[in-house]
């Protein structure tokens, strides 16, 4: 079977599970799992697992790790979509979390979501593989990358209207791709690459935000018009081009996946 689709079906076995041990209120835990629960590409675990297969990392513990970043990409949609941010009423096709729970709850299951991601993580019986300092190490990166100086201070640039739109997606988008290559090295205990390994992951989340941008034509799309494409196409062959991205065709086939979307 194709690696990308068996990895896939563990993905969601897995965040079954995971969600399936988290305690609380009944109302809440029916929040917090509404996201997560729906079936999605789960582009950001896969990237995870494929980096640390390629570099020779446990699977288990990969996938373990990735659908802890796929719980934190989840907890940020959830705030996405509030009223005092998009207000979207609709994600994947079905009410949004603050439309089906109430505004509170769904604040509430965001904010229970990131934090039993690290509960999660914090686990060393959830891992293999891992001893205390690479789960530390993992917690740091995810931390680092999902909060002020990552994912969160890129969201309060998008909302504050900052004009350097490369900053806003390399924070706002690209810090969790970032996190994804780089919790992949620390899984196969290649310290050695994890610079390379962040740079990166932020060209393909980069590339992820130039293609949303293009098909939603916001964003990138505002400053540049049809010429994206030109821009897309260009990142896209630089992409293919890392030495890492052309020893692994689940990269590759994920890579081309983001792009395919404009084809």
């Amino acid at each position: 079977m194709d690696k990308l689709i068996l990895w896939k079906e563990r993905i969601e076995k897995k965040l079954y599970e995971i969600l399936e041990r988290l305690r609380g209120p009944e109302s809440l835990k029916e929040a917090v799992k509404y996201y997560p629960l729906q079936k999605g590409k789960r582009i950001r675990p896969l990237f995870t697992i494929a980096v640390a297969d390629t570099l020779g990392g446990n699977e288990e513990d990969a996938i373990t790790v990735g659908c802890g970043i796929e719980l934190i990409h989840n907890y940020s949609l959830i705030h996405d979509d509030l009223p005092s941010m998009d207000n979207d009423t609709l994600r994947r096709g079905k009410p949004t979390c603050h439309v089906k729970f109430g505004e509170a709850l769904a604040l509430l299951a965001g904010d229970a979501l990131l934090t039993y991601t690290f509960e999660v993580l914090s686990d060393k019986t959830n891992f293999r593989t891992l001893g205390e300092s690479e789960i530390l190490e993992i917690i740091n990166v995810l931390s680092k990358k999902s909060g002020s100086e990552g994912m969160v201070g890129g969201q309060v640039l998008d909302v504050e209207g900052y004009e350097d739109l490369y900053e806003v997606s390399i924070k706002k988008t690209g810090a969790l791709f970032e996190a994804c290559f780089i919790c992949g090295g620390i899984i196969a205990k290649r310290r050695e690459m994890l610079r390379e390994l962040e740079d990166t992951g932020r060209k393909v989340g980069l590339l992820f935000q130039m293609v949303d941008d293009y098909l939603d034509k916001d964003g990138f799309y505002t400053l540049k018009g049809e010429e994206l494409r030109e821009d897309i196409e260009k990142l896209h062959r630089e992409i293919l081009s890392i030495k890492l991205i052309k020893e692994s065709k689940e990269l590759k086939e994920l890579i081309d996946m983001i792009k395919g979307r404009i084809n």
